[in-house]
């Protein structure tokens, strides 16, 4: 049963971890070095009480700041757009003046018996009454009426034919109310509604005034102040208009329109405001870097930044002063240090000194005196090496002597008619021959499996043919690569472990090969060398990293069974491990392993009294001599 959370022993355990805690705090404190303690001590007295000051005082003044501009901001904003809202509501009264005028109505919609006679009309009456609506707004552009089934009349009076492929037609034939559209690219901005005619309520008539684009804007760019941005925006997201004050260095600071739509809702290095306008959909955003704002707060922030880094210097000059007894014993440390580093390790030096300086001079000599016998140990390891770099170039001379002294036994062999010395001979020159492959590491299957074979016979006649061989391998797979080596450890492993301790019956080893689908791709290293041919290479030069390459479709598959004593399972489950004492087959393993990857190790199935029988699987590819060159 769990204690529970607030059980007395829970507690205690806690208030114990607790004063751990604060015992180990304690001796580190006390076990810290003199120059961190001093330091430490001034930092927390002097230094560390003024930045945080300075900080929160920064942090202070930038809030102020930022709220007082964001209120003035916000006052201009709102009387800008009172501003704009006033300047829209005359052309506003203007479009409802024309659109409910029943003269203007009648003389649009009124059914004319001639051309002549509406002309008449328009000249008469029309034109006078629209010229001096537009006398009285200087500062509108156009005044037109599209109708059906009317005639152009100047730019008064038009069919309605003309407008129909204005982006703004569909939205203003549907609203009695008006519609403004602008156009910042342009620079214009028009104002578009229907119109109910008095004489033909079924026939369509559109108003369409256009007005100064840069005249309606204009006190919004006199009044913006120095470095601020300003956006008005409509319900759609498109810009309507766009001015910056940003000058000099700031000018860069301006936002595109892509760039403001992303900081618009507050968020980003600016500080950003917004109204909407009441006669429209509009709503003006006026934008300002946050730099810019706290650059008011710059010549307290230097004064601050002064007093900090005078304060700082004093503790700083202070703690120079408090070590200063300590210096002397420090440079008589460097010159010893700079003779080790000039390659001098019979250096010594000793202090009786137990305080820091103390135990860094200490430490210092005994790690000299370290370093000194690391040097020897390093020579004679490399030694060692060339030692072990010529052996590897005699293991490459001595088969020549070793073939030709075979061949003079076997002859020998030959003239005194002993024809099993000369057998044995034979088969063991052909076990050397392909055992050490000229250095190389990869050979054929079916240079694999002669060597074995030899490995055989010559075994057979050792123990006087008291066991069989079998051997049953598909002929596809013998021009398959094969590791040098592979199947001889475990033959003899399964002579020496299982037949030669079997007490009863007559001994075999069963060789059987096939290949198979593989159930996924695989990679291999290409360019593994053979451990004499990387050894006898020279010293200076480093072995390459192996390349991969793609695999086959198929996995070459061995088993090497013998009916011996068998294993248990523990002496099984051991029998790759180091625990297993042996290195025949586990050498055989790694390298597997190594050459084609973790996921191809060798498998292991005995049973005690019956026999083992050891797998090697690994991907199927043809043999080259290119990659062996």
């Amino acid at each position: 049963m769990l204690a529970d959370e607030k059980s007395p022993t829970r507690i205690s355990h806690r208030l114990f971890a607790t004063s751990c805690s604060e015992m180990e705090f304690k001796m580190n404190i006390k076990n810290m070095k003199l120059k961190y303690r001093l330091a430490g001590i001034y930092l927390l007295t002097a230094v560390l009480p003024v930045i945080v000051l300075f900080t929160f005082s920064y942090g202070q003044m930038k809030h102020i700041l930022i709220e007082r501009d964001t209120k003035s901001i916000q006052n201009f904003v709102n009387q800008a757009g009172a501003g704009i809202d006033a300047q829209l509501e005359v052309y506003n009264n203007l479009s409802n003046y024309i659109t409910f005028n029943e003269t203007i109505s009648r003389i649009v919609s009124y059914d004319y018996k001639s051309d002549y006679e509406m002309y008449d009309q328009l000249v008469l009456l029309f034109d006078p009454m629209l010229s001096s609506l537009k006398y009285f707004h200087e500062d509108v552009k156009q005044v037109t009426i599209y109708a059906e089934g009317t005639v152009k009349h100047d730019t008064t009076l038009a069919p309605l034919s003309e407008i129909e492929a204005a982006p703004w037609f569909d939205t203003s034939k549907e609203h009695t109310t008006i519609q403004w559209f602008a156009d910042s690219s342009a620079h214009t901005l028009s104002s578009a509604r229907k119109m109910s005619l008095l004489y033909q309520k079924n026939k369509l008539g559109i108003l369409y005034i256009s007005v100064d684009y840069d005249k309606v804007f204009e006190a919004l760019e006199e009044n913006t102040q120095k470095n601020y941005g300003i956006y008005i925006v409509d319900s759609a997201g498109s810009e309507v208009y766009e001015f910056h004050s940003f000058t000099g260095e700031n000018v860069d600071k301006a936002l595109n329109f892509a760039d403001f739509c992303g900081i618009r809702d507050g968020s980003g290095d600016y500080t950003v405001i917004s109204t909407p306008l009441a006669t429209t959909d509009w709503t003006i955003y006026m934008y300002e870097p946050t730099e810019l704002i706290i650059q008011s707060a710059k010549p307290m922030m230097r004064m601050i930044f002064v007093a900090v880094t005078v304060i700082i210097a004093g503790a700083v000059l202070a703690l120079i002063s408090t070590s200063r007894f300590l210096i002397e014993r420090i440079e008589l440390l460097q010159h010893n240090m700079q003779k080790v580093e000039q390659g001098d390790f019979t250096v010594r030096v000793h202090s009786d000194s137990n305080d820091e300086i103390g135990a860094l001079i200490n430490g210092f000599d005994h790690m000299v005196s370290r370093i000194s016998t690391l040097i020897t140990e390093v020579y004679e390891g490399r030694i060692h090496q060339k030692e072990y770099e010529m052996r590897a170039l005699r293991a490459q001379i001595n088969p020549h002597f070793l073939y030709n002294s075979l061949s003079l036994i076997n002859w020998k062999a030959i003239e005194s008619g002993q024809e099993d010395i000369s057998r044995i001979t034979l088969e063991l020159s052909n076990y050397y021959r392909t055992s050490l492959n000229k250095g190389r590491n990869t050979l054929t299957l079916e240079q694999e499996l002669s060597n074995v074979r030899s490995y055989l016979q010559i075994q057979q006649l050792m123990h006087d043919g008291d066991f069989d061989v079998e051997t049953d391998v598909a002929a596809e797979i013998l021009q398959y690569e094969s590791l040098n080596l592979i199947l001889q450890p475990l033959v003899e492993n399964a002579i020496d472990h299982g037949i030669d301790l079997k007490t009863e019956g007559r001994g075999r080893i069963t060789i059987r090969g096939w290949q198979e689908p593989a159930q996924k791709p695989f990679t291999h290293r290409t360019d593994m060398e053979s451990d004499t041919q990387s050894e006898t290479k020279s010293g200076t030069e480093s072995r390459r990293e192996p390349d991969v390459e793609s695999g086959t479709d198929y996995l070459v598959v061995l088993t090497v069974s013998d009916n011996g004593v068998g294993m248990d399972k523990q002496t099984a489950a051991d029998f790759l491990t180091v625990q297993s004492g042996g290195y025949g087959a586990r050498n055989v393993n790694e390298r597997l392993k190594l050459y084609y990857g973790d996921q191809y190790p060798l498998k292991v199935d005995s049973k005690q009294g019956e026999g083992t029988t050891i797998t090697i699987t690994f991907p199927a590819r043809v043999y080259t001599t290119q990659k062996q060159a």
